[in-house]
């Protein structure tokens, strides 16, 4: 099945010489209604308007930009329609956002369409560096979203992997496949209880990619269907649960392109992979299981699954003492409720890996907002007849109660990011993305990997 045709291409070529519609942007409002006359007054002239020009038998598109990440959100939602578009970056002091936000609108998943449209948008900047860099951030966010987008009847436990090891060709990364024979004998019994109820066995991924510099670790949730198990979700609630793997997606991702980007830093990533179904072999509420870490679980919602084979996979990676770890996962609906769809939880046992994570977010534009790991709300774990259960007695407090599930489990120094709302934010018709999973997370992570060379 043929691949699809958005095609995002840098040169050092001035625009003038490039065959295309011609994509100028002014941060000037008085240059840009001069030029996009008549169809602007100064009066009319919102922040970050695109408008359609033709002057001289000659097509443009003009944006006026207060904000550069907006703006090129807005202008992909244009370019996606053109066949070639050249977008004039050479007077742009920083190309990041534009070439990043562009392809956010731009990109589509039509890789099942019989009908494909062709879309070549080409970023005309001296700034070779940071537009190369852009570029690379752009290429890891699609690739997430390339996976995030398949549907379950293609994407599971199994090809997951595959995926990945098609990908990793001729990059100095090692990859290692866990399967159902080796999680049963490294006594990863939480990710294997979740995966129960599939005729595709679990898996986890291992990828280390070592740079040279800090030792570092991600760990991505990764349910390729997430029916609830037998706390069934009701359909609606099913719905793009194929995407309950975006933080899998963006862990892979972002491995990926550290590579790529030639990184300095030692890295090694756990994707746990599972289908959360029902079956007469599926794991059940009051079932009490022993983790890989030999805590002993308490299975208070079958829904409640994310945590779990995260748990194993956040055990398993203390074993080579990475300095930080970072995990990314959509894990709850209460984040959705706290923060909405632009924004997500960030959890961290250390201050100074929080800043790194929140400077990083100001680069990329993926938001985040530190929420606090309550110690008190552990209360809320508590069972009598096991070291905790995996979800709290009440309503309250979720998205907390999740994280401090999973700081049972991982290593010291950690790193958390709750993504549920933003790694769905096409649910939302979100404006800063197409309608499609988002990706969310893979360009953060690259940012954040750099703040650590």
């Amino acid at each position: 099945m043929a691949e699809r045709l958005l095609r995002l291409k840098l040169t050092d070529v001035p625009p003038e010489r490039l065959v295309g519609v011609k994509v100028k942007i002014f941060k000037n409002k008085d240059d840009f209604v001069e030029f996009a006359s008549p169809f602007y007054t100064v009066e009319e002239v919102k922040p970050n308007s695109v408008v359609k020009v033709k002057k001289d038998g000659e097509g443009y598109v003009a944006a006026f930009c207060e904000d550069d990440f907006e703006c090129a959100t807005s202008l992909g939602k244009v370019l996606k329609q053109l066949r070639t578009s050249v977008v004039d970056l050479t007077n742009v002091e920083d190309p990041y956002p534009y070439i990043t936000g562009i392809a956010l609108t731009a990109w589509e998943f039509d890789k099942y369409k019989s009908e494909k449209r062709e879309v070549e948008i080409v970023f005309s900047t001296p700034n070779k560096e940071v537009a190369q860099e852009a570029l690379r951030h752009a290429e890891a966010q699609m690739f997430a979203r390339d996976l995030a987008s398949e549907p379950p009847n293609v994407l599971n436990p199994k090809t997951f992997p595959e995926r990945v090891m098609e990908k990793v060709k001729g990059l100095p990364i090692e990859v290692e496949v866990l399967d159902e024979n080796d999680l049963k004998k490294e006594g990863l019994e939480l990710l294997l209880a979740v995966g129960k109820g599939s005729d595709v066995p679990p898996r986890l991924l291992i990828m280390r990619y070592y740079g040279g510099g800090e030792k570092l670790a991600m760990v991505g949730k990764g349910v390729t269907f997430d029916a609830g198990g037998y706390n069934l979700k009701p359909a609606n609630y099913m719905k793009n649960m194929h995407a309950d793997m975006s933080g899998a997606a963006a862990v892979a991702a972002a491995t990926l392109y550290a590579a790529k980007l030639n990184l300095n830093v030692n890295l090694e990533s756990y994707i746990p992979l599972a289908e959360n179904l029902i079956s007469g072999r599926a794991y059940k509420m009051e079932d009490i299981i022993r983790s890989y870490s030999g805590k002993y679980v308490h299975i208070g919602n079958t829904d409640a699954e994310g945590r779990l084979i995260l748990a194993d996979a956040l055990a398993y990676a203390k074993r080579s003492s990475p300095k930080v770890t970072f995990t990314l996962a959509t894990l709850t609906g209460a984040q959705i409720i706290a923060l909405g769809y632009d924004i997500a939880a960030l959890y961290a046992t250390h201050d100074e890996d929080a800043e790194k994570v929140e400077e990083a977010s100001k680069r990329t534009k993926e938001l985040v907002w530190r929420m606090p790991l309550y110690e008190k709300y552990k209360e809320e774990l508590k069972h009598p007849s096991a070291d905790l259960s995996n979800v709290g007695k009440g309503r309250g407090a979720g998205s907390i109660i999740g994280a401090l599930f999973l700081k049972e489990f991982a290593p010291e120094r950690w790193v958390y990011l709750d993504i549920a709302g933003p790694a769905m934010a096409h649910e939302a018709n979100a404006w800063w993305c197409s309608p499609y999973p988002t990706g969310w997370g893979a360009r953060l992570m690259l940012a954040t990997l750099k703040e650590y060379q």
